[in-house]
């Protein structure tokens, strides 16, 4: 199969995170929300993680009734808490967040109304200055500038901080944890202000604005959600990829940890993608991925199901000709109302009973789709083996449930792709740009047009072959840059002596 490109956009964080909820809740719903909504994906990194860059205690649970739903886990709280070493790093990281956010004030304060920072109380943490002090770091020192002490906080990290490893599994790269808690030269002054006018531009991109050693997105959304969201973008960022996602969910037997070995076992597969319900570039991540494997050659026919409303991305994956694909189309009649559901189903079955009928059936099928619509294709059609192609953020707990109560394998697609890929969406953007261009720019311009329209203006005459002449001296020898703007600009222009 030869290479194709492919695309995607960031994901949005499409799920808000919901925080202490239950508060008001009899006992009996929050036992049933317990037992039939439990999440999917852990939140024992997250916790860690937000515990020692100095998330505020309420997120834990702390103070609040136990079986409430706070973001991280109140267990893991205690448990670090018992820590020297990472009580040290919580409240030096407590500490550096309402310096940089308060620095203003702050500095105020301590120049104007001459006080240090122990004695202002509504802008810096006392307790962490107090634990500090307990754990044998003087911190508050006399005609102390607010610069000096958040410098002081960049080199008392730098012992502490790698002392903090064993709270984190051996799976995971320390590296990239440990650089969340140093800044650039954060040794000097300039380093900090540097950081600090960063955070400050962003301040509630980063996790409940915490200050971290981060370059925050607006797609990104709340990056310690849980575990698998946080890992995968933490490893994209230092040009990497999480790949074990088995390590940070909670899935049942159901869940596949390869779809290769579906593809071992089947004879002839239809793979149906419902475009309005699946990453256009997660899909084709995973085909090619299969492609890699040396296991596409069992696929009878991808079938994409399309809306007229998403995504232009989809051509990418159909302007390959290797591939078994039929791309359908479908209008709506109503514009609130899409068809994709029953049109991919019509197709399937089209599919499976044309197989049928020209003696070489199919016996496997792969949906990828996080709709629950598509359950009943599943459910009535119990001669064929699925297997469920699913997205972390775009499945219900329902659904995830219903396929692991019946036994139908189901696989996350994120685990082979990472939707933050730099590099496929990087290829993606400038495919979109160079069609762009050409299409609504570059194809609309003749150059011999514009001569033309030149000579007319300027009330001039030239022969063919004098243009054909000048158009080679002058007009080839140049070419369109781009200024750091954006905007076009010629280059290579002849040098004009009037």
């Amino acid at each position: 199969m030869s290479d194709f490109s492919i695309g995607s956009l960031l994901d949005d964080d499409k799920r808000a995170s919901l925080q202490n909820f239950s508060e008001n809740l009899p006992a009996s719903a929050l036992k049933q929300i317990s037992s039939n909504d439990a999440p999917r994906s852990k939140r024992d990194i997250v916790s860690r993680i937000a515990y020692l860059i100095g998330i505020d205690d309420k997120h834990f649970g702390i103070g609040q009734i136990e079986n409430m739903n706070p973001q991280f886990y109140r267990s893991v709280y205690d448990e670090l808490n018992q820590d020297k070493e990472a009580r040290i790093v919580r409240h030096l990281c407590r500490l550096r967040t309402k310096m940089q956010r308060n620095f203003r004030d702050i500095f105020t304060e301590m120049n104007s109304d001459l006080k240090n920072i122990d004695s202002i109380p509504d802008l810096v943490p006392q307790d962490s200055l107090k634990s500090l002090e307990q754990d044998g770091i003087p911190f508050v020192r006399a005609k102390r500038k607010l610069e000096d002490y958040i410098v002081d906080v960049h080199n008392y990290l730098l012992p502490h901080v790698p002392n903090c490893q064993k709270f984190l599994p051996d799976w995971i790269k320390w590296t990239y944890i440990k650089n969340l808690f140093f800044i650039p030269r954060g040794n000097t002054v300039e380093g900090n202000k540097e950081a600090a006018r960063a955070y400050n531009e962003c301040r509630d991109l980063y996790p409940y604005q915490a200050y971290i050693n981060w370059y925050p997105s607006e797609g990104d959304g709340n990056i310690l959600r849980d575990d698998a969201k946080f890992l995968p973008i933490l490893y994209e960022r230092n040009r990497d990829r999480f790949y074990d996602m088995s390590k940070v969910t909670e899935a049942g037997d159901a869940a596949l940890e390869d779809p290769e070995d579906f593809f071992t076992r089947a004879g002839r597969v239809i793979i149906a993608v419902d475009c309005e319900n699946a990453d256009p570039c997660k899909v084709i991540g995973i085909i090619k991925e299969l492609d890699a494997r040396g296991i596409t050659g069992k696929i009878a026919k991808i079938l994409l199901v399309d809306d007229e409303h998403t995504s232009s991305q989809w051509r990418a994956l159909r302007r390959n000709e290797n591939l078994p694909l039929e791309y359908y189309l479908t209008d709506r009649v109503k514009d609130e109302k899409s068809a994709v559901d029953v049109a991919m189903t019509i197709k399937f079955y089209r599919e499976i009973a044309d197989s049928r009928a020209s003696g070489n059936p199919i016996d496997s099928a792969v949906i990828i789709s996080s709709d629950c619509d598509f359950w009943p294709l599943i459910e009535l059609t119990p001669e064929i083996k699925f297997l469920v192609m699913l997205e972390y953020d775009n499945c219900g707990q329902a659904y995830y449930q219903r396929l692991q109560n019946n036994n139908i394998p189901f696989f996350y697609i994120d685990e082979f792709f990472m939707s933050g890929n730099v590099e496929l969406k990087t290829e993606a953007v400038l495919q979109e740009l160079i069609q762009e261009i050409e299409e609504n720019y570059l194809s609309k311009l003749n150059l011999f047009s514009v001569i033309n329209r030149a000579l007319l203006k300027l009330d001039l005459k030239m022969s063919e072959s004098e243009i054909n002449q000048f158009f080679e001296k002058y007009i080839s020898v140049m070419n369109i840059g781009f200024a750091k703007n954006g905007g076009a600009v010629l280059q290579n222009k002849p040098a004009l002596k009037y």
